[in-house]
């Protein structure tokens, strides 16, 4: 049985996050590089966030049953709350080390070992984030997506040590002290500012799922259009939509010629069915509603 394209692309980012907490945690002790040390430790969140997801992914893709009759796609918002929390916890860390750095004005000593590492990090989860992007666009899975956030994180994380380093060159090279002082902390503020706001948008939009909130109203008032403008329909009363994991679910109200038989009226709620689920392929169900108009 072919396994799912989700299942396989969070796996390769759980490897790649191992591998560079590796790589990052061994070149820090070894040349001795702070910035390097406190990025291994993200890429230990980070390869514990993508396990989590991972687990998360295989129960949302679980079959409804007599206990979740929507089945479990839920699940994909809950693990994305979950990381987005988890940002915000990491970046709580981080604050800690910036406020450390300003207090004790530790001395940044530059290693280009350390910035060849920053560099393979920095190439490696832009490969990871591209891939991780694609998927959750293809497969519209809010899951997937964060995953691709983070990465995308930690892009602006390990630029910002990569940059603090190449500044601490600079501070050496021309005699500059306070750029061996202050580069890291103040470039890590920076890039925290941008991390913090991701996080803030992840939880937003796993909160939205797991509320219930409607899709976008472009999607929402075509999808009534759809409805509306189906053979047999004369008006639409209402239309209702949500998100459940990777698909959306569908309640409309039409009303059609209220002197036809059932027998037909259940043939136009097909159609309408049948329009909304051609049109937006991600609809898992459409519940239609028909009520009886005037002849």
């Amino acid at each position: 049985m072919k396994r799912d394209e989700g299942i396989n692309i969070i796996t390769f980012c759980l490897v790649g996050n191992l591998i560079l907490m590796l790589l990052k945690g061994a070149v820090g002790l070894a040349v001795g590089s702070q910035v390097l040390r406190a990025d291994a430790v993200n890429s230990a969140g980070d390869a514990m966030s993508s396990f989590a997801v991972l687990l998360g992914l295989r129960y949302a893709m679980r079959p409804r049953d007599e206990d979740h009759h929507y089945g479990h796609g839920k699940m994909e918002a809950l693990v994305s709350l979950f990381v987005g929390i988890a940002i915000l916890v990491g970046i709580g860390f981080l604050v800690s080390d910036i406020v450390q750095g300003f207090v004790h004005c530790a001395q940044t000593e530059p290693s280009f070992i350390a910035l060849g590492a920053a560099a393979v990090s920095i190439a490696l989860k832009a490969v990871m984030y591209k891939k991780t992007y694609a998927s959750g666009n293809r497969l519209n899975s809010i899951a997937i997506m964060t995953s691709a956030k983070d990465h995308r994180n930690d892009i602006y994380a390990t630029s910002g040590a990569a940059v603090a380093i190449l500044l601490a060159f600079a501070g050496q090279r021309f005699g500059v002290r306070m750029l061996l002082l202050y580069a890291e902390p103040i470039i890590a503020a920076i890039m925290s500012l941008f991390i913090v706001k991701t996080a803030i948008e992840i939880i937003i939009e796993a909160s939205r799922m797991l509320l219930d909130a409607a899709p976008d109203k472009k999607t929402v008032d075509d999808m009534g259009r759809i409805a509306r403008e189906t053979e047999g329909v004369h008006s639409l009363n209402w239309a209702n939509m949500r998100k459940m994991g990777r698909g959306m679910l569908v309640d409309v109200a039409v009303e059609v010629d209220g002197s036809i038989s059932v027998l037909k009226g259940h043939d136009i709620g097909d159609k309408v069915k049948d329009a909304i689920m051609a049109r937006y392929p991600e609809v898992i169900d459409v519940v239609v509603h028909i009520n009886p108009g005037e002849n």
